[in-house]
């Protein structure tokens, strides 16, 4: 098969075929080459993508001294060499427009490249994620993600690697191409996931926490942002694969497409990339276990079976997951949802998403109410203690924030949206069943109080055991300490010493 790309009047079906871009040895995961050139190029890709981040040129120029402390991956130099052939459909796309060629809707270039783009960013994602987790495979000093140790082997590769003496990088990379290849990884949700196994940075926070930093405007980028972006990106992909870019709203119909637009989706995917690698790090490099020191001509190959530790039900059948199935009906102290932490519900619903909640958010709340929720919402996983978001099943989008307090985790707070009301919640029940003592929830009321209509609650949930779980109203949330009071009460209440 010839690997060059193919005349960009393919049409936008041919990018698929780019996902998987061989060497040309054949190879589909080749190593750098060490050709400086070739290598000169890879950097100034690199500078050009962290110029997409909004870099001013005096922070990051061609000098060697601009450049990051680290050069990129081989599967990042690949993913950008994957990129320049969507840029170049991109360009041919131009060029033909301006001949006006009629044999052929021009547009479709554009569609390819944006589909091209898309799967770059997930072979990317495939190959790094591998080529870490072999890295981790062959040390066994460095310490794993919990992910990775939960990674089911067989018990064949143990024995070709422990009795077959086969090396460890080819096992395990064989292992792992079998686990992750497979996957798809262009939605946030499934990149998250995936990194996972192989680091434990906070993905998003540490994206956004990036960008941010290199942005030029006054626009904050925060890992919500992130998300809705890359996935309104992932979702333009699907429609391009799977319904040819029909307009929904006329079905005879394509949704319209721009070079513009096609090339700023390129250059943000590349700067989102750029940030993903800085968050997670250079990978370590391994200790060669496949073959000994130069006076030893034996293998010194080990594998190291490691317990797993404590951990919690993987599937989160504590129910609070579905307990927030729609907003409090009266927002009083007394009328909060009954549902119980450790009810395990059966529902044959859709459950609502991310992009679902700060839509409803963004439609349905005046500003200052948008506000504080956002800002609860935005500060949960920037926080150490932070585990998960679970989305609702309910009539409106919900969703409930995991942290770890003590020796457990729990759904601390819950943001019920609504067309005409909406609320957040503040869970001392589930928290109180999960292990939060008394004092602790004690100092929690004490530290709410002073939110619009809260002043008597301490007294409120110690007469009720702290078996309740009180909502934070409209007209309260539209005040704007109302934010600062919940962020700083959370503060406390998750610290070490708290």
């Amino acid at each position: 098969m010839n690997d060059r790309p193919p005349s960009a009047c393919s049409g936008y079906c041919v990018a698929s075929r780019y996902r998987l871009l061989p060497s040309e040895s054949g190879h589909p995961y080749p190593p750098f080459s060490g050709d400086t050139s070739t290598h000169s190029g890879e950097r100034k890709r690199w500078i050009a993508s962290r110029r997409n981040l909004g870099d001013p040129p005096n922070r990051l120029d061609d000098k060697d001294d601009a450049l990051p402390a680290e050069p990129p991956t081989e599967a990042f130099q690949e993913f950008t060499r994957n990129l320049e052939y969507a840029r170049q459909l991109v360009g041919g796309g131009r060029r033909l427009g301006q001949l006006r060629v009629g044999a052929f809707d021009v547009d479709d270039l554009y569609r390819a490249a944006w589909v091209q783009a898309v799967a770059a960013l997930d072979h990317w994602i495939t190959r790094e994620i591998i080529d870490r987790a072999v890295t981790l495979a062959q040390n066994p000093s460095i310490t794993r993600p919990p992910n990775f140790n939960k990674l089911k082997m067989p018990v064949e590769l143990f024995e070709r690697v422990h009795y077959e003496q086969e090396p460890i990088d080819a096992a395990f990379r064989a292992f792992f191409e079998q686990t992750f290849e497979f996957r798809t990884f262009q939605a946030p949700d499934k990149i998250k996931e995936g990194f996972a196994h192989v680091s434990t940075v906070k993905l998003w926070v540490r994206v956004a926490e990036i960008m941010d930093a290199a942005r030029s405007d006054d626009e904050p980028i925060t890992p919500d942002i992130v998300r809705q972006r890359l996935d309104r990106i992932a979702k333009r992909r699907n429609a391009i694969a799977h319904t040819a870019d029909r307009d929904p709203t006329s079905p005879t119909m394509r949704a319209a497409i721009t070079a513009d637009e096609t090339l700023a989706t390129i250059n943000w995917l590349q700067a989102m990339a750029a940030a993903i690698q800085e968050a997670v790090g250079q990978p370590t490099v391994a200790p060669d276990y496949d073959s000994g020191p130069e006076d030893d001509a034996g293998p010194t190959a080990e594998v190291r079976l490691q317990k797993p530790g404590h951990r919690r039900d993987a599937e989160g059948t504590s129910g609070a997951e579905d307990a927030q199935v729609s907003p409090p009906e009266n927002l009083s102290l007394t009328e909060a949802p009954s549902a119980r932490a450790d009810e395990t519900f059966v529902r044959q619903r859709h459950r609502w998403d991310e992009t679902d909640l700060l839509e409803s958010i963004e439609n349905h709340c005046p500003p200052d109410v948008a506000r504080t929720l956002l800002s609860v919402y935005r500060h949960a996983e920037k926080h150490p203690a932070f585990q998960e978001y679970r989305f609702g099943t309910g009539a409106q989008p919900s969703v409930t924030a995991w942290f770890s307090i003590g020796t457990d985790d729990a759904p601390v707070w819950s943001i019920y949206t609504g067309v005409s009301m909406s609320a957040l919640s503040i869970n001392f029940e589930w928290m109180q069943s999960r292990g939060a003592s008394t004092e602790v929830l004690s100092k929690l009321a004490h530290d709410l109080r002073t939110i619009r209509g809260w002043r008597h609650l301490p007294a409120k949930l110690e007469s009720d055991d702290y078996r309740r779980r009180p909502s934070i109203g409209m007209r309260s949330l539209a005040v704007p300490s109302t934010a600062e009071t919940v962020i700083t009460a959370l503060n406390d209440l998750l610290s070490p010493t708290g």
